[in-house]
Order: C-alpha cells, then sequence, then structure tokens
C-alpha cells in the first residue's frame, strides 16, 4: 500500500467530487507518494469489485522489449512497461484488437484486456498488429478489499476518466499532461517538484 508523505499542502480541495473506481478510469498518485513503485504513476483500473482492484501502470517503460522477456515471442519492436509489483514474472497486455483477440475483455469504448496468447502471437509473425494497437505489461497492479478505497480516503489517488488515446499513446509525461489538462489547481499540483522541501 503506498505511503503518502505528510506535507503541509492540504490537497483535499483536489478530491472532493472524484468519481469512482471503475474499469476504464485512470488513477493519478498524488504529488507527494513516496511509493516508489507508484510516484507519480497513472494506473489504468482494468477490472473493480467487491473483491479488489486490478490495473496498469500506464508510465513505467521498463528498458527491454516483450521478445527478450518471453520465451517464443515473435520480433515485434514494442516497449514492455512496468504494469506493478504483483506477478512481474507475468506478461499482460492492453489492446484495441477487439474480437480478433478470442477471450479478451472490453475494459472501456475501444480499450481491450487480454485475449489468446497464441492467436496474438500468429498476427505479431504475420505483421497484423502496430505498436499503437496493444501495450505490453510485466506485472500489475493490485489491492485487495477495501484497500483502494482506504487509500482514497487519505488522499491518495486522483481519479479522471481515461480514453483510449490516453491509454495507447506512449508519453513518458502522462502523469503531469493529465493534470494540466484537468485544469484549475490540478495543472498547478502537475508543476509541484517531487520533493516537497523545495515547493
Amino acid at each position: 500500500m503506498p505511503d503518502n508523505h505528510n506535507n503541509i499542502t492540504d490537497f483535499s480541495s483536489l478530491f472532493e467530487k472524484q468519481i469512482k473506481p471503475a474499469p476504464g478510469v485512470l488513477l493519478l498518485a498524488e504529488p507527494f507518494m513516496e511509493s516508489p513503485e507508484f510516484r507519480r504513476s497513472v494506473v489504468l483500473v482494468t477490472e473493480h469489485s467487491e473483491d479488489g482492484t486490478m490495473g496498469f501502470i500506464l508510465n513505467r517503460k521498463l528498458a527491454i522489449k516483450p521478445t527478450q522477456a518471453i520465451d517464443d515471442f515473435p520480433e515485434f519492436e514494442d516497449t514492455l512497461f512496468y504494469g506493478g509489483p504483483v506477478n512481474t514474472e507475468l506478461l499482460f497486455y492492453v489492446h484495441t484488437l477487439g474480437n480478433l483477440l478470442e477471450g479478451s475483455v472490453e475494459i472501456m469504448d475501444g480499450v481491450y484486456m487480454g485475449g489468446d496468447f497464441e492467436t496474438l502471437k500468429d498476427l505479431l509473425r504475420d505483421g497484423k498488429v502496430k505498436t499503437t494497437q496493444i501495450r505490453f505489461f510485466a506485472g500489475y497492479s493490485g489491492w485487495t478489499t477495501g484497500q483502494l478505497k482506504s487509500e482514497m480516503k487519505q488522499h491518495s489517488w486522483i481519479l479522471t476518466k481515461g480514453s483510449k488515446n490516453l491509454v495507447m499513446k506512449d508519453n513518458n509525461n502522462l502523469w503531469k499532461n493529465i493534470l494540466k489538462d484537468l485544469g484549475g489547481k490540478y495543472a498547478m499540483v502537475a508543476d509541484f517538484p517531487e520533493d516537497p522541501t523545495l515547493n
């Protein structure tokens, strides 16, 4: 569970009218979160129920490609992202291929998760998948029953609705850009230094 920095800035006004967690919602870490995995992260929620929450960090790029991490994986010039600290030895994927991958689940308009892995490899070998159509993740982010709700009460996360463009676009400044697009007090937070003593 991410720890909040006990800083002197009151962010309560940023959290008063938050939307609720649901597939397709983005979780933006509050600016001074101390957890190294989640610092300034943007997490796409893919599953949410009374049993817990699952998602993938969208802005933690790794230095290797999927073909380097998975045996018998087709050559594909795409980036592998760190999805979160749970099951980092497993590969997950979010895509816009829809019904081309049997068993995939639509998590928001035009964006799907999972699907038949062997079919995916065949599509990759045949050059039928573009890098703009799929995102690969090592591991995922997970919260047990009530854990995310508790963190939201502590103002750990700013929630906003996601979009296909935000999810599929490779953007190192995603956290900052989303906050700036939200405008107002959120835009001011986007420019805060990571070290609150420098603020």
